[in-house]
């Protein structure tokens, strides 16, 4: 299909087309018109323990929008499905075709069957040809706690497939995938691989486990992100990089289960990928929403600091709100010196070296305490969202709170936690 004739043609369709025309135009018959969507992935794409997954708001949202879907791969195609809100009661019909398969790696490993090997065997891209491939994949490799390190190159292998045998005017979207809370009791065994050190001579809290798969999906995460934009850079144009991770915020109330999105989530999943897909068929600019954080308050005054000494290349979830201050008789283990002299709030005249008499830990704006605020700038900076810290003193100095030299998702960590804890 041309897509850039199918943009044309749905273009011209007026919202007050007769119930006939529209009918015609999202029926789902294979013309020229339809642009078939095949969603490949694990169980969050099949729809473990919610049906039609994401899959059915996205269908949804684009044929309310005029928009004539075809939902192609080899799992449920036999037919449509209707789906109906426990709440409001409204109900609609989707197209429920996908190849999503719960359980699945991106790359077949021992215990784990894997997406490239299965798309591969079926030849599922040549029979379905889909004008937009939706890939999520990965979360099991990361439940596993699978040689995260080099997922990025078993997800090139798969990407590669998929661009070698789609036509150069279809588009592949490759996503991150949504946080994880690895301590709920539905899938707490699930995630055994995080809960000791791989020599058995270790054993993980839960907090320590809920850190380490953080530190996982972000880590993945990273190399979903950093693939796309390789791949750009060397001259592949129907490549784009999904954030879906940006759409589930809540693991406790927009997951089912700790793995999986509830309704909730899943609408959202949907919701954003409507506005991603309609974006694209309409010729804009595809902009994948980042990670959200806290804005700061901006009466709050703040100077510019020098970077940090080392650069995190962790990212992590966003804040919660709340308020602490640290104890004041808390002696810092390590002090470094500020490239810019930090001005001490009571003698304007005098520069000083950071001490906990003039700044805390965790006191990025300098107000005297630890709050959200302060989440939040430690926050955009883990995620790349700001390139320095905009506080009045030594960076290191007040980021650092496990004093290790370095800056990264475990001091926020860290200072989450000491703010909910207050």
């Amino acid at each position: 299909m041309n897509l850039k004739k199918t943009i044309a043609f749905l273009t011209g369709i007026a919202c007050s087309a007769s119930m006939v025309l529209c009918g015609t135009l999202i029926s789902g018959s294979a013309d020229d018109s339809t642009i078939k969507i095949m969603s490949i992935g694990d169980s969050i794409t099949d729809g473990f323990g919610t049906d039609g997954s994401y899959r059915k708001f996205l269908y949804n949202g684009l044929t309310e929008s005029g928009y004539s879907i075809d939902m192609v791969g080899p799992q449920w195609s036999w037919g449509d499905a209707t789906y109906t809100d426990s709440e409001t009661g409204e109900s609609f019909t989707y197209d429920a075709a996908h190849c999503g398969y719960s359980g699945y790696a991106i790359k077949e490993y021992s215990g784990r069957s894997g997406i490239l090997e299965t798309i591969k065997n079926g030849s599922y891209l040549s029979e379905y040809t889909p004008d937009i491939v939706i890939l999520q994949i990965g979360t099991n490799d990361v439940i596993d706690n699978y040689n995260i390190d080099t997922a990025g190159e078993r997800l090139e292998e798969l990407a590669g497939y998929i661009l070698e045998n789609i036509s150069s005017e279809s588009a592949l979207f490759i996503t991150t995938i949504p946080d994880l809370d690895p301590n709920r009791s539905d899938v707490y065994s699930w995630f055994g691989n995080h809960r000791h050190s791989a020599d058995w001579q270790t054993n993980y809290s839960d907090e320590e486990v809920e850190v380490l798969v953080q530190q996982q999906v972000d880590n993945y995460n990273a190399q979903v992100k950093a693939l796309v934009e390789e791949k750009q850079a060397e001259g592949v144009s129907n490549i784009y990089y999904g954030n879906v991770n940006s759409a589930v915020t809540d693991v406790k109330t927009q997951l089912k289960d700790g793995v999986h999105p509830n309704d909730t989530g899943f609408k959202l999943m949907g919701e954003y990928w409507t506005g991603i897909i309609k974006a694209y068929l309409s010729g804009e600019s595809v902009q994948p929403t980042e990670p959200s954080t806290e804005a700061t308050d901006p009466t709050e005054a703040s100077t510019e600091a020098t970077d940090p000494t080392e650069t995190p290349t962790e990212t992590t979830e966003s804040t919660e709100a709340s308020t602490v201050a640290t104890d004041p008789t808390e002696a810092p283990t390590e002090t470094t010196e500020s490239t810019e002299a930090s001005t001490v709030a009571t003698d304007p005249t005098e520069t000083t070296e950071p001490t906990e008499e003039n700044h805390k830990k965790g006191d990025l704006n300098g107000d005297g305490n630890i709050t959200v605020s302060d989440a939040a700038i430690l926050g955009k900076f883990l995620t790349k969202q700001t390139d320095s810290l905009s506080i009045e003193t030594d960076p290191l100095y007040v980021c650092d709170m496990n004093s290790d030299e370095k800056i990264n998702v475990f001091d926020l960590v860290i200072l989450k936690r000491m703010l909910v804890e207050a």
